[in-house]
C-alpha cells in the first residue's frame, strides 16, 4: 500500500475530507485514491456542475459504485440513469462516464485492476459538448 493508506476506511468520512489527488486535479473528475494494494487501487470520486465527463481507461477494467447523487452514465454504447447503489462493470479500454444536469453531484466509490500507476498516462478524455 502506498503512504498512510489505512486498511479501513469510512466512505462517507472520505467524502467529507476529499482531498483531490494532484494527477487529478486537472481533470473532470476529480480523485482521491484510498486504496492501492499490488493489484488493485480504489478511489472516492466527485463530479459536480452541468456537463459529461466520458474517457476511456486503456490500461483498466473499473467497478464503479454509486454513492452519492444521480445522473445518466454511458458505458460503451449503452446509457442507463444510475443512482445511489448502483453498482457498474466498465471493461478495459471502453468509453463511459456519467452526463450531469446542471447543478447536480455524483460521488462514487471506484475499483482499479490491475493496480492504477498515477505515474502514467491511463485516461483518454473525450472532448466535453460545446468545447
Amino acid at each position: 500500500m502506498v503512504g498512510s493508506m489505512s486498511n479501513f476506511v469510512n466512505l462517507n468520512e472520505a467524502l467529507q475530507s476529499m482531498k483531490t489527488d494532484p494527477s487529478t486535479a486537472r481533470d473532470p473528475i476529480k480523485r482521491m485514491f484510498v486504496f492501492d494494494g499490488a493489484f488493485t487501487t480504489a478511489d472516492v470520486a466527485v463530479i459536480e456542475g452541468k456537463r459529461k465527463a466520458l474517457h476511456t481507461h486503456r490500461e483498466h477494467d473499473e467497478l464503479v459504485l454509486i454513492l452519492e447523487g444521480e445522473a445518466d452514465f454511458q458505458v460503451g454504447k449503452e446509457t442507463r440513469h444510475v443512482r445511489v447503489g448502483d453498482l457498474i462493470l466498465i471493461p478495459r479500454d471502453t468509453l463511459h462516464g456519467p452526463s450531469l444536469l446542471d447543478g447536480g453531484r455524483l460521488a462514487a466509490l471506484s475499483v482499479f485492476a490491475p493496480f492504477f500507476d498515477r505515474s502514467k498516462p491511463d485516461i483518454q478524455w473525450e472532448p466535453e459538448e460545446g468545447v
